[in-house]
């Protein structure tokens, strides 16, 4: 087995960290600080190709490069996760629409996303969801005519207000439960589509999240993405986003990993000796070492996997094993610097900040880690949480 990268993608990784430590690095504390949006960082990355590498030449792509794009999204999130999240989130959105959508669609959207000149965005949760979102949402879309007529709020949007093209995920059916859950590629400026406050988070705070509101929003008949889309979009969350969420965790990692490092190599004690020179200060850099390590393998074996896998566990599993670790590291890492950790002269503080928010999102740890379960046990995933699922075979 070779573990190495090939030369391409060590050419891509190289690339990448030098655009980061040189653009994105000596801002990130300011984007943090203020809150907005990192327009400057989105744009030069479309420029370089990076919302380019999850999509095929056909529509403007260099790829699907999947472990590319997850080379790219470690080193991104080691100079700032907020930067990285806007980038994933968009790639989502477009790969949904390659993936799950007609030729037509493609056509439209992916060229300009592929360049990112159009930003894209997932419309998932609502405010009165939570883990058991595919039982709970409450936006619907009827069909009118040649239009879908889409009511309800979402909540929690990466990029929302932001993006220009968003993925909107509703009830057409709401006889069939999850299975009766649809997707609608919706345009910014749509009549009945507006957008509500931005969050103020503890962390990512450059990620804007903002809540989306539909009133009679029409949309085209054309825009619908997939009726049922449940069973297939877990497959490119399980393949994609998890993952992604998994190369964002061990950037974070290994920022706060090595910045513990020099701190405790510079940072003098007593008697001449400096803080790396105790046991325990040295058990914790190994464990921050090994947990970004064997992160980052779980995150590179899902990516190597082929685009047509139907093996979903590994991507799941690098989005529970390191975002974990990333809390845990980023927490030692903290604990290294003491007092100073916890103040804004040093970046560890933001780093603590952001892990802890990958464990939030609309899939949280608890679902991701029952999805693992259930497809090693060969058991529903669409079963409600705190449910029994049925046994296999009936019994």
């Amino acid at each position: 087995m070779d573990f190495e990268l090939s030369e391409e993608h060590q050419m891509l990784k190289k690339m990448v960290r030098d655009f980061a430590e040189k653009e994105i690095a000596p801002i990130a504390a300011e984007i943090d600080k203020s809150g907005e949006f990192p327009w400057d960082c989105v744009r030069k990355m479309g420029e370089l190709g990076l919302f380019g590498l999850v999509l095929p030449p056909d529509f403007g792509g260099t790829g699907p490069d999947k472990l590319g794009f997850l080379v790219a999204l470690e080193e991104i999130s080691a100079a700032c996760a907020s930067v990285a999240m806007a980038l994933l989130c968009s790639s989502g959105a477009s790969r949904q629409i390659l993936s799950l959508g007609n030729e037509e669609q493609r056509t439209k959207y992916l060229p300009a996303m592929a360049k990112g000149q159009r930003l894209g965005a997932c419309a998932i949760t609502e405010p009165s969801g939570g883990a058991n979102w595919p039982y709970t949402v409450q936006t619907t879309a009827r069909l009118e005519d040649d239009s879908y007529v889409l009511n309800g709020t979402k909540c929690f949007t990466s990029n929302g207000g932001e993006a220009e093209i968003y993925m909107v995920l509703a009830r057409t059916h709401p006889e069939k439960g999850p299975l009766g859950i649809s997707g609608l590629v919706v345009e910014k400026g749509t009549p009945g589509f507006s957008f509500g406050k931005k969050e103020e988070k503890l962390g990512f705070r450059g990620d804007v999240s903002r809540e989306l509101f539909f009133e009679d929003c029409r949309v085209p008949r054309a825009n619908l993405i997939s009726e049922g889309i449940l069973p297939k979009a877990t497959r490119e969350v399980a393949t994609f986003i998890m993952p992604g969420l998994g190369a964002i965790a061990v950037g974070l990692a290994r920022a706060a990993s090595e910045a513990a490092t020099q701190y405790v190599k510079e940072r003098p004690v007593a008697f001449g000796k400096m803080l790396a020179n105790f046991d325990s200060v040295q058990c914790a850099i190994a464990d921050m070492a090994t947990m970004v390590e064997a992160s980052r393998l779980l995150v590179l074996r899902a990516g190597a996997l082929p685009e047509d896998t139907t093996d979903l566990p590994p991507g799941v599993m690098a989005g529970v094993f390191a975002c974990e670790a990333a809390l845990e590291v980023t927490s030692k890492a903290l604990q290294a610097f003491g007092a100073y950790g916890y103040t804004t002269d040093f970046p560890i503080e933001r780093y603590f900040r952001d892990a802890r928010g990958l464990l939030l999102p609309s899939w949280p740890m608890e679902v991701r880690k029952l999805i693992i379960g259930r497809l090693k046990l060969g058991l529903p995933t669409l079963a409600p949480l705190g449910d029994t699922p049925p046994k296999p075979g009936g019994a």
